[in-house]
């Protein structure tokens, strides 16, 4: 019996690492899967906010990793860093996941400037041909101009147009492309894209953008670029030429100085106005063949506040 009780004890004592093993392992996984329901938690509550139009706060979520408590506080410095009004920075990978990388107030509905003259783009590539020929009026004459711009009599095709449109943002051109149409018939109809593409925030009331009445948001401005990216390729053409040349024009440059510095620029387009400040929208080819989206609003230097983000994501 006592021999018995000593094999009975001896084995009951070599249960005891196994024993001790096996609840290691078990609190390690209930610790990963809590982890894993974390991350998957937030992925969720950041694109749920994107397409609701508000804000994610990481802290509604139950916990938070480190990782995730350093990104907060870089977001949070780089906020403080921003001279700007609004701005957001989205990530969309080839799958069409979104990604949130940054935001600052880009609910706050604010005038656009120039950057109306992307949803005149669209508005131009769904209606005209571009072979169409058109004469500059004098309204259109009447314009603002550029440094160098069309002038009244002149003879330009529409795809000529579009092209002197968003390289130089020419106020003229956008003017003269509306009044193919009519010019109340295609600020309707500028209206009437923004709310087929639920831009809920946005109200244009030009084509050229030089009206305070053009106000949009920086989270509309994405969705309006991540459109256009899918479904005009012309327009990423167009707005990321350095220069463009015509005989009867000349030679003009970009608004947007960034496209001498960065080489995966796919869409590109600049703003500016007393009301508006300065603007600027940005879609960056990425590795994985997906893009980010960067839209700054209501800068004093525009360029400066772009870097800023892009080097924060670096």
């Amino acid at each position: 019996m006592a021999d018995r009780a000593k094999i009975a004890k001896g084995a009951l004592l070599s249960l005891i690492p196994l024993f001790s093993f096996s609840c290691f392992v078990f609190i390690v996984g209930l610790y990963s899967s809590q982890t894993a329901t974390i991350k998957s938690g937030n992925a969720l509550a950041a694109l749920t906010a994107h397409e609701q139009g508000g804000d994610w706060d990481a802290s509604q979520t139950p916990e938070k990793e480190y990782s995730d408590m350093g990104e907060e506080m870089s977001q949070n410095t780089l906020k403080k860093e921003l001279e700007l009004k609004s701005a957001v920075s989205i990530k969309i990978n080839q799958d069409q996941d979104t990604e949130i990388l940054f935001d600052k107030a880009s609910d706050s509905k604010l005038p656009i400037a120039s950057l109306t003259k992307l949803m005149s783009a669209v508005i131009c590539l769904q209606n005209y041909d571009l072979q169409q020929k058109v004469v500059v009026s004098k309204g259109a004459d009447s314009m603002p101009p550029m440094h160098t711009d069309i002038k009244d009599g002149q003879t330009y095709s529409v795809g000529e147009l579009l092209n002197i449109m968003l390289v130089e943002s020419s106020n003229k051109s956008a003017y003269a492309l509306s009044e193919i149409m009519g010019t109340d018939k295609f600020v309707s109809a500028m209206n009437d894209k923004a709310t087929e593409l639920g831009l809920k925030n946005s109200f244009f009331a030009d084509s050229t953008g030089l009206s305070q009445s053009n106000i949009s948001t920086a989270q509309d401005l994405a969705l309006l670029a991540e459109y256009i990216i899918s479904n005009f390729p012309e327009i990423s053409q167009m707005t990321t030429q350095k220069t463009y040349s015509l005989p009867d024009l000349g030679e003009i440059s970009n608004t947007n100085k960034m496209l001498d510095e960065l080489y995966n620029v796919v869409l590109s387009k600049t703003g500016f106005t007393n009301y508006a400040n300065g603007c600027l929208l940005m879609v960056f080819a990425t590795p994985d063949g997906g893009y980010t989206i960067n839209v700054v609003l209501g800068a004093d230097d525009r360029f400066l506040e772009m870097k800023k983000i892009i080097n924060s994501q670096q």
